[in-house]
């Protein structure tokens, strides 16, 4: 596992499993990512509460944030992190990112603050709330280039 940024010696971490994913749009080239409207861009997901699996945090996390069930879900990697949180203090987050497509409609979001928007990976990819995001998004564009190439 890749970690992104550096942890401060004699400082005690929290570690906070999540799991997130890039939520693809095909035929158009998008990606969904979300905004809190205050120009702070992240993946959909969250953290993993105690019992769940991965998958099922993530299924979880969409339909909190997006009200979507979803399909296609593939793992795609995982990514850790140390970081401050003003509302966590420090953490130390491990990431499973997965490869994802919105499927139904089951739901209004719970989390009303958060809003889905469709875009260019490219356009966004610097603009990502965190460093290992703006890693991961970097990631994907490498990956889809190359499934674009084979064509």
């Amino acid at each position: 596992m890749k970690y992104i940024g550096e942890k401060e010696q004699n400082i005690k971490y929290t570690k906070r499993p999540g799991a997130y994913a890039i939520i693809i749009n095909k035929e158009e080239d998008r990606v969904g990512i979300v905004t809190d409207g205050e120009d702070c861009f992240f993946y959909l997901g969250g953290g993993i509460e105690e019992g769940e699996t991965k998958l099922e945090a993530l299924k979880r996390e969409i339909i909190e944030e997006a009200g979507y069930s979803i399909k296609n879900v593939k793992e795609f990697t995982e990514v850790g992190s140390y970081l401050y949180s003003e509302k966590k203090g420090y953490i130390e987050v491990i990431a499973s990112l997965y490869i994802a497509e919105f499927d139904k409609k089951i739901t209004e979001p719970i989390e009303k603050d958060h809003t889905v928007l469709w875009v260019k990976p490219e356009e966004y990819v610097n603009k990502m709330f965190r460093k290992w995001q703006t890693y991961i998004m970097k990631r994907w564009i490498e990956e889809k280039n190359k499934i674009v190439g084979c064509s």
